[in-house]
């Protein structure tokens, strides 16, 4: 009964009296082993858990970095996130990316973590030159862990060839080639870096050269369409000589009236610099269909018949065809979406009663309702062959009137708040002024 008792209690052995020496000394060791054996369990627990935590972290810190980086639509951005992650991820005390210049023949620093920033401006490599020339070259990761003497076919080098060690050095790779270098460097516990830290740092370079390089090739795109657009845009010069200094007004209006809507009311976040841009270069696409009418009706002095003017009505859809042309479905570009929708839409009502869809209220493009304002302004305001031209204030009074109707409300509200910068453009260029005169008044 003691003995369970003993037992219950806690005890790991026992002995009855009277007992032997030696098998008190071999129950003791017996005793100290399993205590020690515990002792050891518990720390590769402790050591387990640890790791366990850390890479648990290491995967939350790289879902974020892939997750934020499906949304950076700029090189920048990339950049910041690539760094940052590395930085979580690693501990790494000093960190350098080096990306081709203009040239291609260099790599320079583009962001640095633990180096002066005076520093870092101006560090520069030849792309065949040093290690960070051979990573940029062979397109492979180099790991430096101990000082050593250079051996270019190991991985131990001098202390001349690195400032510290250990040390990563990766390449950032595409299809179309190196990008470029991210070395990284003193890990703030002053140990090497483990082989799941190198995967993680190749890893984060491999995905953000990916996106380096799409947001690359997306902005030669949006050159591409804008270079497209601007030589489209002078095809309705041919067509009628109104035609440059209408586009003209337009685009600038359409600024004036974006950045009225910016300030205040439903449309005000909607209004980013970007849209504004956008909103400007795709303006004079808005009658483009018109190089699908012919001179006997577009250029004619007198009112269209009712025949005339339903095919006049055609250049909407022609426009939406003629540009829809250079749009790919699977990458569309925003500002070719944006000129194909106001083509089409510009001539819609608020109301739902325009053409040629009939469609009212938010399904009509924002960018079109804009458009369709400023368009009618200009029309208003402009001495055309069929009539003659109305004053500012006539041409206010009846978008006042049209609010509800013809024209969004809100759209209405800011033209009435910004109204006479719209007459100062419509002066200057009736005075003959430039369009970079009128952007600056």
């Amino acid at each position: 009964e003691d003995i369970v008792r003993g037992l219950e209690a806690g005890a790991q052995e026992y002995l009855v009296k009277p007992f032997d020496v030696a098998e008190l000394l071999a129950r003791v060791r017996t005793v100290h082993r399993l205590a020690t054996a515990h002792k050891d369990l518990d720390r590769l627990n402790m050591r387990l858990e640890a790791e366990v935590d850390v890479k648990t972290r290491r995967l939350q810190l790289l879902y974020e970095f892939m997750r934020d980086l499906n949304h950076a639509d700029s090189r920048d951005e990339i950049l910041d996130l690539l760094i940052r992650c590395v930085e979580q991820t690693t501990g790494a005390r000093r960190i350098s990316l080096f990306l081709t210049d203009a040239t291609g023949e260099n790599l320079v620093c583009e962001r640095a973590v633990g180096i002066e920033p005076a520093i870092a401006e101006n560090l520069q490599v030849n792309k065949v030159e040093g290690i960070t020339g051979q990573v940029f070259q062979s397109g492979k990761t180099v790991v430096a862990k101990t000082y050593g003497t250079a051996n270019l076919s190991g991985r131990e080098y001098a202390r001349d060839t690195f400032l510290s060690t250990p040390l990563i050095s990766t390449s950032l790779e595409t299809r179309d080639g190196s990008l470029g270098v991210l070395n990284v460097t003193e890990k703030t516990d002053n140990t090497t870096f483990s082989e799941d830290e190198i995967e993680c740092i190749r890893s984060v370079a491999d995905a953000a050269a990916i996106a380096l390089a799409n947001v690359t090739r997306r902005i030669r795109l949006q050159q591409s369409v804008r270079v497209l657009l601007q030589t489209v845009g002078r095809l309705a010069e041919y067509r009628d000589e109104e035609t440059t200094q209408h586009l003209d007004r337009v685009s600038t209006m359409s600024r004036i009236l974006a950045c009225e809507l910016h300030r205040e009311g439903p449309y005000a976040l909607i209004m980013t610099d970007e849209f504004i841009d956008s909103l400007v270069q795709a303006a004079p696409m808005h009658d483009i269909g018109k190089v699908g009418i012919s001179d006997d009706i577009l250029t004619k002095p007198g009112k269209l018949t009712d025949e005339e003017f339903q095919i006049m009505k055609t250049h909407t859809d022609i426009g939406r065809r003629v540009l829809s042309q250079a749009l790919d479905p699977a990458h569309p570009v925003p500002l070719l979406r944006m000129c194909i929708d106001i083509a089409y839409c510009h001539h819609e009502r608020f109301d739902g009663k325009g053409y040629p869809q009939r469609i009212a209220g938010d399904r009509i493009p924002l960018s079109a309702r804009i458009i369709a304002l400023v368009d009618a302004y200009d029309a208003i305001t402009s001495r055309r062959r069929y009539k003659p031209s109305k004053s500012h204030e006539e041409a206010v009074e009846i978008i006042r009137s049209e609010s509800g109707k013809h024209f969004d409300p809100a759209l209405v509200q800011a033209f009435l708040r910004g109204h006479e910068q719209f007459d100062a453009v419509r002066a200057r260029y009736s005075e003959g002024a430039t369009l970079v005169e009128a952007v600056r008044a």
